[in-house]
């Protein structure tokens, strides 16, 4: 990576964590501070996330009738996409932590790279007697599939992939309207907002993945659309066909 694209790299995550912040000072009660900083020595990525010297001290407190109930987690790591100018996220974390046991609640993860498991998934700490019962039948005739049948923590729940995954504003949504979370009176509309640049810049995204789709849709809306010379080379449905 050159210097003019780690400069890029760097302005577009110090940006991106400007509007993170925004959001979130929008939505909760509280004061925190969201930094863009470079991941390591070694990896020119840079991380999203609250300032803190290290775990539980990077956590924004969430609070119900002002009481601090539970904490949130928040870690994004950036990079460029493969054209080289539009920033991608390549690793998040969003964590619920109870402030009774400090163990999570929620585990919400998105890892570009990963194969394994869905790329965006659901981690729910609960059990449920009726699941745990599928699980352990599973687990009998399939102990390599079903590895820990007694822990629902274990399981992947997928959330839409790459393009399709859920953005903070739905995790800051959830956590007040179903969880009963404070947040400030004018909350919604900065999810709203929030949510609505997330989805344009998915819809960027995909479009940048399938083009001569969009311009299939585009020229049925009776637009008119000319095709570059290298058309056929700018199709890239691999993100689409992730789990």
């Amino acid at each position: 990576m050159s210097r003019g694209d780690t400069d890029s790299l760097e302005q577009k995550s110090a940006a991106f964590a400007a509007e993170l912040q925004t959001t979130l000072d929008l939505v909760l009660p509280g004061e925190r501070s969201i930094f863009a900083t470079r991941a390591s020595d070694s990896d020119h990525r840079f991380i999203v996330q609250p300032d803190g010297v290290q775990g539980s001290d990077r956590r924004i407190p969430l609070l119900v009738d002002g009481e601090h109930l539970a904490s949130l987690a928040v870690s994004m790591y950036l990079d460029m996409d493969r054209t080289g100018r539009h920033l991608k996220t390549v690793k998040s974390d969003v964590i619920v932590h109870s402030k009774l046991d400090k163990k999570p609640l929620l585990r919400y993860e998105y890892l570009a790279t990963m194969t394994s498991s869905p790329i965006a998934h659901w981690h729910v700490h609960a059990e449920r007697g009726a699941l745990s019962h599928l699980l352990a039948r599973a687990h009998e005739h399939h102990p390599k599939r079903v590895s820990a049948p007694h822990d629902m923590s274990s399981l992947h729940l997928p959330v839409g992939g790459e393009r399709y995954r859920p953005c903070i504003e739905d995790v800051l949504q959830f956590l007040v309207a179903d969880c009963g979370i404070d947040a400030h009176p004018d909350w919604e509309q900065a999810v709203c907002e929030g949510r609505e640049r997330w989805r344009l810049r998915q819809l960027a995204s995909a479009i940048r993945d399938v083009p001569a789709e969009a311009a299939r849709i585009l020229t049925e809306l009776e637009w008119t659309v000319t095709p570059p010379a290298n058309a056929a080379s700018t199709d890239h449905r691999a993100t689409l066909r992730q789990w």
